[in-house]
């Protein structure tokens, strides 16, 4: 693990001035937002991301598919949900991540019906069907989504409860990331979703948020089957604490 590394970084970030740190982390909050639509299929470049969230008036390129513009707006809304309600102290639960997955998906989320009944991935709702993924382990059955998460989210409270040094802090978020993508709880946007359960938890322990970078999606993908294959999250977690390393450094690049 790269700790010293992360620790050395983040004293960096943490000594800027006030305002550029500000100004820094708002940009870094865009390379959230657009780089875990990217992973997803969204054609809004990094660029076209900061044209379109910053400033006063959207800039929207026209050659660029709207859907994923659409795609963009629900994450950087949902992002700053999630902010919101980790400076509020809200802890996590099930409705709280059927609520967050619910605003990641809130104008391109689709109704579901089938045998076993309506699903609406912009309310949230939980699958009620098997899910697969091509060249991905399976997936729990959709009968144990509920009681998954359940476990999950109050795992979670327990462990924020007590975490007491940063690395315990970030490991939590990375080890919920995982988690709740293996459960899968959605008819989609589940890796938004625990991408930004990552993110809410970094925001409640004010720590700085970890962008998981497109150009890095083939690596990133690899590591969570690895790691859910071998059940062996220190695989994952090296690949994450890169990924953090990355955005840490990011954040120090001159503007």
């Amino acid at each position: 693990m790269r700790w010293e590394e992360i620790e050395r970084l983040t004293g960096l970030v943490q000594q800027l001035a006030p305002a550029d740190r500000l100004s820094r982390q708002q940009l870094n909050h865009v390379l959230v937002s657009a780089h875990s639509t990217m992973i997803e299929g969204s054609r809004v470049t990094v660029q076209s991301a900061f044209d379109f969230l910053v400033g006063e008036q959207a800039m929207i390129d026209p050659s660029l598919p709207w859907d994923g513009y659409d795609m963009l707006a629900d994450h950087a809304q949902a992002l700053d949900l999630a902010l919101q309600w980790a400076d509020e102290g809200r802890l996590p639960t099930p409705l709280l991540l059927q609520e967050l997955a619910g605003a990641v998906m809130r104008t391109t989320g689709l109704r579901t019906n089938s045998i076993l009944g309506s699903t609406d991935a912009a309310r949230g709702d939980f699958r009620l069907d098997k899910v697969s993924i091509l060249g991905a382990s399976s997936f729990p059955n959709a009968q144990k989504v509920p009681w998954l998460v359940s476990q999950l989210t109050h795992q979670l409270q327990q462990c924020m409860a007590s975490a007491a040094t940063w690395q315990e802090q970030l490991l939590i978020a990375f080890d919920a990331h995982l988690q709740l993508v293996s459960i899968h709880p959605f008819n989609d946007g589940n890796g938004r979703t625990s991408r930004l359960l990552m993110n809410f938890i970094q925001q409640y322990f004010k720590q700085p948020l970890t962008v998981v970078f497109r150009e890095d999606k083939a690596a990133y993908f690899a590591a969570l089957e690895s790691s859910r294959r071998a059940e062996d999250v220190q695989i994952f977690r090296e690949f994450m604490v890169g990924q953090h390393v990355k955005s840490l450094e990011n954040q120090l690049l001159k503007p």
